[in-house]
């Protein structure tokens, strides 16, 4: 069955393979990101399955219109995916203030104000489905981004908590941890050295996780195999 789906962070490494492997599955995809003509372009390449929005979802009014674009376009929003996200890299004590501001805003704020947004259209239907990208460092930690970690934690509560209150309206809130994936940004941590070694192993023994795997997962959420299970945190890797 086609659904509605909008993927925050859609023109990034991961959102955009999402995006990509959704239209596919013949889903109808609203492509949304900061990057406003990254969004238009991943949509072009799709076609007539996407539509670009672009979005701050650090930002409330921004997060309302994406939300009104999408229902505009294609209907009534089945999933919410909050793929957007950001991992700058520094020693806590060479955070700034305003990194630590920035990290926090988009990575947890954006998934509260996108997953608030989108939940009262759900529970009004009484049924959809909320999946976020978490990361195993928010359970972990991160050597070196301590505010990433911290507001992939952040996350992780806010699905279980927004699970709970959610599930008498049928509406189910998941999670994922993708583990270390082949993208630009998680590459960025890497010296092309530490990258080849990755590459030649398994991601079950710390190789890079293909985008195109969390996509299978994705599916696997979004599915009617799925319609009970709420409030989950579902690991491509041990953390």
């Amino acid at each position: 069955m086609s659904q509605v789906i909008i993927v925050t962070g859609g023109a990034g490494g991961i959102g955009s393979t999402i995006c990509r492997g959704l239209a596919r599955d013949g889903h109808r995809v609203v492509v949304a990101d900061f990057d406003r003509e990254g969004a238009a372009r991943v949509a072009r390449e799709i076609g007539e399955k996407a539509f670009a929005a672009a979005v701050d979802v650090g930002n409330k009014e921004s997060v309302a219109k994406m939300i009104e674009q999408g229902l505009a376009h294609f209907g009534p929003i089945d999933v919410l995916l909050n793929g957007a996200g950001i991992m700058p890299r520094h020693p806590v004590k060479d955070i700034s203030e305003e990194e630590w501001d920035r990290v926090i805003r988009i990575n947890l704020k954006g998934v509260f104000l996108c997953s608030q947004a989108v939940a009262s259209h759900m529970v009004a239907r009484k049924r959809g489905r909320i999946i976020s990208i978490a990361s195993g460092r928010g359970v972990a930690g991160a050597r070196g981004a301590a505010h990433y970690a911290a507001s992939k934690a952040g996350v992780i509560a806010f699905t279980k908590s927004l699970a709970d209150e959610l599930a008498p309206d049928n509406v189910l809130v998941n999670a994922i941890a993708p583990g270390v994936t082949d993208t630009p940004m998680s590459r960025a941590g890497y010296s092309e050295e530490e990258q080849k070694k990755r590459r030649a192993l398994s991601p079950l023994l710390g190789g890079f996780t293909p985008a195109e795997d969390i996509v299978g997962l994705i599916r696997y959420l979004i599915s009617e195999a799925t319609r009970y299970v709420t409030g989950q945190l579902f690991f491509l890797k041990t953390p």
